[in-house]
């Protein structure tokens, strides 16, 4: 069920809403909170059959958006900015519609109808899976129970093959020939990428920016290979995924379920927005499988070389899966994965640097494992930092 509220100022739960010159979405100034029945309000809105006075609780992340669990079975997460929930809202919709189970059940959106605006959404309601946890907590704890032999070869890599293949089996329905330029564009973004993880790897300098800089030149002619392909087809992709956006609830056998179709949150409202081709969403969680990698050896505290060997297997079950699995075939091209991979593992880098510092452990390490160095440069082998038990 949707719903619809007009005005500049509407009310929710007492508080009125406004939009800032510079997108950002406040309830009388200040973001909603659990507790206050800003998110109650808006589920009911959805759901009549919530309670007036059902619990609301906080979800314990750091989101661009806030998301609050309310009544123990639904999570309504209310947009930081204006528009930032439009692409989710349109894609659950359109996965819903499809009867796909492979993401959290979709309840309804509340829209915003603004006198000088336009529409868009305000917030998206979902069911609220009760114990379920993201791939940086379950993925990295299979792995280091692998590694540490108290653990048998996770199979998950096989059930997110599969699982991306029927994501994408619904939302490539709506798949359409790429425009002529998409090659260079694609090509022109991932060397962009690099530039910028070059940048800021050398600004701080070090083992990292050492080990970047010997790989470089093998980074670039991965990237440069985007150009040469055809364009394709492309589509409403997710656009940011990675183990962290899969939750696994419970169960025998545990559910899978993905989440975050906001897009890539380095990337321009309008380029998060634009399609383009699936191979992009597999490079994306092929690259996050050498992160688990990564950070499982910060947990044990050791450079682990059976870490990524584990990764090389896991890589090739999920691609295995996916290809099985994917009807759409003409949706994938494997020539595409190289480049992509490249320009992501360089994004992690510029992420790091922008909002993680202590993340740039993990792409470092998996460009180290995976590229190629020129030695040029005098580098010190990679290896994990101290493990800190609040962080990845």
């Amino acid at each position: 069920m949707n719903s619809l509220l007009s005005g500049e100022r509407p009310e929710i739960a007492g508080r009125a809403l406004s939009v800032a010159p510079d997108d950002t979405v406040a309830f009388d100034d200040a973001r909603p909170a659990a507790g206050d029945g800003i998110a109650r309000a808006l589920a009911r809105l959805v759901d009549p059959s919530v309670p007036t006075d059902a619990a609301e609780r906080a979800i314990a992340v750091d989101q661009t958006n806030t998301s609050v669990i309310v009544d123990e079975r639904l999570v309504v997460k209310v947009v930081g900015r204006w528009a930032a929930a439009d692409r989710a809202a349109h894609l659950l919709e359109r996965l819903a519609g499809a009867g796909s189970t492979d993401v959290a059940g979709y309840a309804g959106r509340v829209d915003w109808r603004h006198p000088s605006l336009g529409t868009s959404a305000l917030a998206i309601v979902t069911e609220y899976l009760p114990g379920a946890q993201d791939g940086w907590d379950w993925a990295v704890d299979d792995v280091e129970a692998l590694l540490a032999g108290t653990g048998p070869e996770p199979g998950f890599p096989a059930v997110l093959g599969a699982t991306v293949a029927r994501l994408h089996d619904a939302l490539g329905a709506h798949a359409v020939p790429a425009p002529d330029d998409a090659p260079a564009l694609r090509e022109r973004r991932a060397l962009a990428a690099l530039d910028a993880a070059l940048e800021a790897t050398g600004r701080s300098g070090g083992p990292t920016a050492a080990r970047l800089a010997n790989r470089a030149g093998a980074l670039r002619r991965d990237i440069r290979s985007l150009g040469a392909a055809p364009p394709g087809l492309a589509f409403d992709l997710h656009g940011d995924l990675h183990v962290g956006q899969v939750l696994r609830s419970p169960g025998t056998p545990p559910r899978y379920t993905v989440i975050d179709f906001d897009g890539d949150p380095q990337l321009d409202a309008s380029e998060r927005g634009r399609a383009d081709a699936a191979a992009r969403d597999i490079a994306h969680l092929l690259v996050s499988l050498d992160l688990v990698a990564a950070v499982a050896q910060k947990r044990l505290g050791r450079a682990e070389p059976a870490a990524f060997a584990w990764a090389d297997r896991a890589r090739d079950a999920l691609l295995e899966s996916y290809r099985a699995t994917l009807e759409r075939t003409v949706l994938f091209d494997p020539a595409l994965l190289p480049g992509l991979e490249a320009e992501q593992l360089a994004a992690e880098l510029t992420y790091a640097d922008r909002f993680l510092p202590r993340w740039a452990y993990a792409p470092d390490a998996a460009i180290t494992h995976r590229t190629p160095s020129t030695d040029e440069l005098p580098e010190d082998p990679w290896t994990p930092p101290p493990f800190e038990p609040t962080s990845t």
